[in-house]
């Protein structure tokens, strides 16, 4: 009874401790609800804010609102007669405001999970489990198992999460993109210090 109690202690306390990095779960934005939409200057834009938490990235979602930074899933549709480039003929903007989108490396950067914190876990190295049956007294060092075991499993789910965030945002890094005549392209946009406006696309004055 007292070594299956051990056992249960045992796993408990790695569920509790593993899970503390969160995975990343891709955002997709060809698969999204896009409820807001805009259109000028022969371009049609759809946007969806809250992308990250919508997709169960609460952990990014948190650092998002944190470091004030939004994450906009957008989809822009090119309804004029040329080819058009996002940055050099097209700009963003915030109601009257021109945004100014982040680099990838820059948003994973801010909202980043940071992995040498899950470095005090190496602390539970030095955990001794003690099981009692009359006047024996055995050790078992589970400690050297939990410490190194939790602290890289943790470092490596948090590491692969960043690298997936990092890659998703470069895959639809929508500045300096051409977008021809007719064509439709998703994006994920990042912004700071801005709330929940209306945004738009408008042809750069020329």
């Amino acid at each position: 009874m007292e070594k299956m109690i051990s056992k249960i202690m045992i796993i408990t306390i790695v569920i509790f401790f593993g899970g503390c990095a969160a995975s990343y779960r891709p955002i997709n934005p060809p698969l999204l609800n896009y409820t807001a939409h805009d259109s000028k200057d022969g371009i049609g834009l759809s946007y969806k804010y809250d992308v990250l938490i919508e997709r169960g990235n609460k952990r990014y979602a948190k650092k998002e609102d944190k470091k004030g930074i939004r994450l906009i899933a957008v989809k822009v549709t090119n309804n004029t007669d040329t080819t058009i480039n996002v940055g050099r003929d097209v700009v963003f903007y915030s109601e009257q405001n021109q945004m100014f989108l982040m680099e990838p490396m820059a948003i994973k950067n801010s909202i980043k999970q940071i992995t040498p914190s899950y470095l005090p876990y190496l602390l539970l190295t030095f955990v001794n489990f003690y099981v009692t049956n009359g006047s024996t007294t055995q050790t078992y060092p589970i400690g050297l198992i939990l410490g190194p075991g939790i602290t890289i499993g943790n470092m490596a789910v948090a590491g692969t999460a960043n690298t997936k965030m990092l890659n998703e945002l470069m895959q639809y890094y929508i500045l300096n993109r051409d977008i021809k005549k007719g064509e439709t392209v998703y994006g994920i946009i990042g912004v700071r210090d801005m709330g929940y406006n209306p945004i738009s696309v408008r042809l750069r004055e020329k």
